[in-house]
């Protein structure tokens, strides 16, 4: 068998559809071949390259033209569009590579490789399954889902897969050669630099999070792991590295913190986190001796509510209940749901008097509430008690005692009403 001709290259367009360009590449040859016709022109050429895009169409291939061509006979499948599986297909069907068919930079590398001559005139002709490591790997990491690159020791990209490039939006042409500086935003950029710098200094791996601009300009929450490789002097010379994406897992995290701060029906502070924020300010009370009142709020006759209306009306009315509230209170109270209508609001920076003030303008404001359906028409109203914290309290608890005790006697001169505890009360 006469050595193929390194300037032929074979074309088979088996596509259906045929939504991309022919690739232009010199020499590039167009063939319809028939059985027993114009594939037998394979023998005579350099390689063969197949287009596909679909699994009917690569069937196709493998059944009526592939049986045809020589053993060991380079073919290079092209995919429109690129398909890993298909991709995964073709290469344990001994393609010589694969590479989606718009991606020109990919295939004259490949034609490249293909047409580097023997190292010796005696040397027989290498088949496909000899060709340089780095087609072969660029073909695999091309398969991988996680975006993979891989920088050279001056920090410029000189690989990446496909799905790197998906992930930043950005053709390979344009991140080969590049440095972070040129395809992320320059507080990223920084970020990235100093932890590739730690990196070569190392000579390890390195993991941490971190935030990547994604294609369609969003944030993305990442971790990289990435390593350090050494040339034959033992010395760093690069880095390779992955991204795993964990933005949706950061999201799922932060609604279940928040779900463990909140209330589920009216979404104030639980009374867990009442007891941490609060103390935080008790303790600032206990060091400054800054003013600091409790209120604890409790919905007039809301077992009554809950009766006659129903459990859907109760909670409406809890819920109208704390709009209400919410809309007479500054940014830094703390305002949170004790349990069933049960609230407690506490006020740094403010005299008793002061919250007095702030929980007459909530009562008030709770009796233009009106919670109706079918069965029934009800009127909200809410009883408070209040009081400072006092320089010999020892815990949260003790303001907590005197509130409480100030509610009780607002519901028993009647309801709808604050009971305010004085310093000489």
């Amino acid at each position: 068998m006469n050595p193929p001709n390194p300037d032929r290259l074979l074309f088979l367009d088996l596509r259906e559809i045929r939504g991309a360009p022919l690739p232009k590449l010199a020499g590039l040859e167009l063939v319809n071949p028939k059985p027993g016709d114009d594939c037998q022109a394979a023998f005579a050429a350099r390689a063969v390259f197949v287009a596909i895009d679909s699994a009917s169409t690569y069937e196709d291939w493998r059944q009526r033209f592939h049986p045809m061509c020589p053993n060991g006979f380079p073919h290079v499948v092209l995919l429109d569009p690129y398909n890993p599986e298909l991709a995964r297909r073709a290469l344990g069907d001994d393609a010589a590579d694969c590479c989606a068919i718009d991606d020109l930079e990919r295939m004259e590398l490949v034609l490249a490789r293909l047409k580097r001559p023997p190292a010796s005139n005696t040397q027989a002709w290498q088949p496909a399954n000899n060709l340089p490591l780095l087609l072969r790997l660029q073909t695999t990491l091309d398969i991988l889902p996680s975006p993979i690159f891989i920088k050279d020791k001056a920090g410029r990209y000189i690989a990446c897969n496909k799905a790197f490039e998906s992930y930043l939006g950005l053709p390979r042409s344009r991140i080969i050669g590049s440095t972070v500086f040129d395809i992320s935003p320059p507080d990223l950029a920084a970020i990235y630099l100093n932890a590739d710098l730690d990196l070569m200094a190392s000579g390890g791996h390195q993991r941490y999070e971190g935030s990547v601009r994604y294609a369609d300009g969003s944030l993305r929450d990442v971790i990289f792991h990435k390593s350090a490789f050494l040339n034959s002097a033992g010395e760093a010379d690069g880095i390779s590295g992955t991204m795993l994406d964990i933005t949706e897992r950061k999201v799922l995290e932060k609604q279940l913190e928040i779900a463990a701060a909140t209330d589920f029906l009216t979404g104030v502070n639980n009374l867990r986190t009442f007891y941490e924020l609060a103390g935080q300010e008790f303790r600032r009370f206990t060091r400054s001796g800054t003013d600091l009142s409790l209120l604890i709020i409790d919905l007039d006759n809301f077992k009554d509510i809950n009766d006659t209306l129903g459990h859907a009306a109760g909670d409406a009315a809890l819920r109208k209940f704390v709009v209400a509230v919410q809309a007479n209170l500054r940014d830094q109270d703390i305002f949170a749901r004790a349990g069933g209508d049960e609230f407690r609001i506490l006020l740094p920076a403010t005299l008793p008097a002061g919250a007095a003030l702030v929980a007459e303008r909530i009562r008030l404001a709770v009796n233009k509430i009106t919670v109706s359906n079918p069965k029934g028409s009800v009127t909200l109203s809410i009883s408070a008690g209040l009081c400072a914290c006092l320089p010999g309290d020892e815990s949260l608890d003790d303001v907590t005692r005197r509130a409480d005790t100030a509610l009780y006697k607002a519901k028993a001169a009647g309801r709808n009403c604050i009971h305010p505890v004085f310093l000489g009360d």
